[in-house]
């Protein structure tokens, strides 16, 4: 069922690592996808000795990449500071409320307000939910956090991703400035494949061999 879907990330490689099998598959189904990504990622990982400025142009360049592989075809970047403590909250807030506003979604996926580790995925998370009360949106599908500094401890929703994990691991790897020193894909396909394993303790045999799991958030 085609539906109307926002994803909100704090950097430019994080939809990819936490939900890109979940995000192909909903792309496949035809459902609109606006992707907005809150800061610019310029102080990542560097062992090119780039310039911060250098660093987020080629992460913007890698994020509209790997979106496109994904099916994927709206990206908005907010270009914050790549720091949670020097994030606009104000004018985050003001362009995240437009957007909602604009696009009416179904449904909502951002990273968790609380139980992530990395400080800018949950300024974000908070950013969203805060950004939904203020202009009263209640997506009708719910309000989604994704994990990725983090496992969750416990979850609301699995999905499996055997169709479009492929197209998950292209993703990441168009983020080469990261995986460079930090071997996201590697790690993520395996908590992936954690998922589906022990996803159910009464299954006599896996439904599938990688999943992506999922929070709801209420605000």
């Amino acid at each position: 069922m085609s539906r109307n879907i926002l994803i909100v990330s704090a950097h430019p490689d994080d939809m990819e690592i936490g939900m890109g099998g979940t995000v192909a598959r909903l792309a496949l189904e035809k459902s609109t996808i606006t992707s907005v990504v809150v800061t610019n990622g310029g102080r990542a990982s560097n062992p090119f000795g780039w310039t911060e400025q250098r660093m987020a142009e080629v992460r913007r360049e890698e994020a509209l990449r790997a979106a496109r592989i994904l099916g994927v075809k709206n990206v908005r970047f907010l270009d914050e500071p790549d720091e949670a403590n020097e994030i606009d909250i104000n004018s985050a807030s003001q362009t995240l409320q437009g957007i909602l506003a604009q696009v009416r979604p179904d449904e909502v996926y951002t990273l968790h307000p609380d139980q992530d580790r990395h400080p800018a995925h949950r300024l974000t998370g908070r950013l969203v939910c805060e950004s939904l009360r203020e202009i009263g949106c209640r997506p009708s599908g719910g309000l989604w956090a994704y994990e990725v500094w983090g496992p969750f401890a416990t979850w609301d929703r699995l999905e499996y991703i055997d169709a479009t994990v492929a197209k998950k691991m292209l993703a990441i790897a168009e983020h080469q400035s990261q995986i460079a020193t930090i071997p996201y894909g590697e790690g993520v396909l395996g908590l992936n494949r954690w998922r589906a394993v022990f996803a159910d303790p009464k299954a006599s045999a896996p439904a599938g061999a990688y999943a992506e799991v999922f929070l709801r958030v209420t605000f």
